[in-house]
């Protein structure tokens, strides 16, 4: 059985020469068996093997079981760097399972260490993480996630090899081994892992899948249904990469990353015109790069697609982990920013960073301006309406009640804005040139789906400048020094 393993970890392709393998070590015997077989291998193949230990913290023998990990890697002759982890205050912290939450540290452990073997000198491409999920493990994990509900990309189960968040290549040598084959390689080598005594339990659902669901299966339905979930593993994983590499071919025309808001930005008026199976794809891309690979579900996927296809143009949907989807039109921004979600993205009072300049001028004078941004108006048609008022032209953000006068009628700001597809975030900080509620002049502003709002704004129907006008009521914004 002995080379039995390490044959089958060779032939996986996965252990480079001169690698630098980081093994995810709980000292159990998946992992111990994992260690062992690396350690046979690392002089001809001339490994540099890092054992990571992170403990939990979850149980009682959680500090014993670190304390034994570190003295089998002495054994080995191999210093295993440990780390503690407050799984349970994370898992508070972002209302996730204790589970996800250990998960996630370790995850990110692996992902430092990683980043200090490049800095010490190794090359990128030869660091690898390699974790001792076994044939069983990606059997439990399809059943788990066909009874939760998952789509096609959580049914091709466990990936053999993928990025780490952080761009380091993970890879799982004994994905193919069964669990019973392990467990005779621990004792033919004589070794003493450390023995969850939860996994014997029934308290989590993987457990009961594991240590009453399969063998009930195996029983009474189908003696392998083991070997059957992973062959349908194979043949669903076949077909999502297909169709994945299809979406991820499309990402580059329709997602835009902002690295520095920590962002993505989705254009779903492209997005439309593909198929939904490609949809669901680049969704899946797009919350894997949020880190959210483990809490991807159908329902998940298709209150994103919702989105997408909405007619609705502003909506919010929270995701896990204090992330939202913001639908604003024909853009959806993913993230968990606070500042993107709540903010507009101008000042909060930015009328305070403009002076509102206006004068009466004759009408000949008003003839000779030709350049910059201002607006104009009938300045005795103003006065018939608003008498002697001139000097209450306010420049401001919208209130309750606005409005601006169109083709005879008047129309909500509210309104205008919807039609003019402004981002309900910046619908505060647009400005605009009132006399009371009603709005003369609404600033140029980038926001606006129209070219000419963007360059020049919108201004009343009211008092227009004609043939019979002797005075013009002249008006500028402009920055304050």
């Amino acid at each position: 059985m002995k080379n039995n393993v390490i044959d089958r970890i060779i032939d996986s392709g996965m252990i480079h020469p001169g690698s630098a393998v980081i093994v995810g070590f709980s000292g159990g015997p998946d992992s111990l068996c994992l260690l062992h077989a690396l350690v046979q291998i690392q002089e001809p193949y001339e490994l540099a093997i890092i054992p990571v230990h992170v403990n939990h913290k979850l149980r009682a023998a959680a500090d014993a079981e670190a304390m034994n990990a570190a003295r089998i890697c002495e054994r080995f002759d191999l210093e295993c760097q440990m780390f503690e982890a407050d799984c349970a205050g994370l898992a508070e912290d972002l209302k996730i399972s204790t589970e996800e939450a250990g998960r996630k540290i370790r995850y990110e452990v692996f992902d430092d260490v990683a980043a200090q073997l490049e800095q010490e000198g190794f090359e990128r491409e030869n660091i690898c993480i390699a974790l001792a999920h076994n044939a069983d493990d990606q059997s439990e994990t399809v059943l788990f996630r066909l009874l939760r509900g998952t789509g096609m990309h959580g049914l091709a189960g466990i990936p053999y090899v993928r990025p780490s968040n952080n761009g380091f290549m993970i890879i799982r040598p004994l994905l193919e081994v069964p669990r019973d084959d392990i467990e005779e390689y621990i004792r033919e080598n004589k070794l003493h892992p450390n023995i969850d005594e939860s996994n014997k339990g029934t308290d989590y659902t993987r457990n009961k899948i594991r240590n009453e669901l399969i063998p009930y299966l195996e029983k009474n339905y189908n003696p392998n249904i083991r070997q059957a979930l992973r062959r349908f593993a194979e043949i669903a994983d076949c077909d999502d990469t297909f169709l994945t590499d299809i979406a991820l071919s499309e990402c580059d025309e329709i997602l835009t990353r902002d690295e520095v808001n920590e962002a993505i930005y989705l254009d779903i008026s492209e997005a439309k015109e593909y198929p939904v199976p490609v949809n669901t794809r680049i969704i899946s891309a797009i919350l894997t790069s949020l880190d959210l690979e483990a809490r991807v579900t159908y329902d998940l996927v298709l209150s994103i697609l919702k989105l997408i296809y909405s007619d609705n143009p502003s909506a919010v949907l929270d995701l896990p982990e204090g992330n939202k989807a913001i639908r604003e039109y024909d853009k959806i921004t993913f993230t968990a920013n606070d500042a993107l979600i709540n903010a507009s993205g101008l000042s909060e009072h930015p009328e305070d960073m403009y002076i509102l300049e206006s004068q009466i001028m004759k009408i000949g004078e008003f003839r000779e301006i030709r350049d910059g941004s201002f607006a104009a108006f009938d300045f005795d048609l103003f006065n018939r309406s608003y008498p002697g008022k001139a000097g209450d032209i306010e420049l401001r953000t919208r209130r309750e009640g606005d409005y601006i006068a169109i083709n005879g009628g008047k129309k909500k700001i509210q309104d205008h804005f919807v039609d003019s597809k402004v981002r309900k975030a910046a619908r505060g900080s647009i400005l605009m040139v009132c006399i009371g509620n009603e709005v003369l002049w609404i600033l140029p502003s980038e926001e606006f789906s129209n070219e000419r709002e963007r360059e020049k704004g919108k201004f009343s129907q009211n008092f227009h400048i004609n043939d019979a006008t002797e005075r013009v009521l002249f008006l500028e914004v402009n920055a304050e020094i």
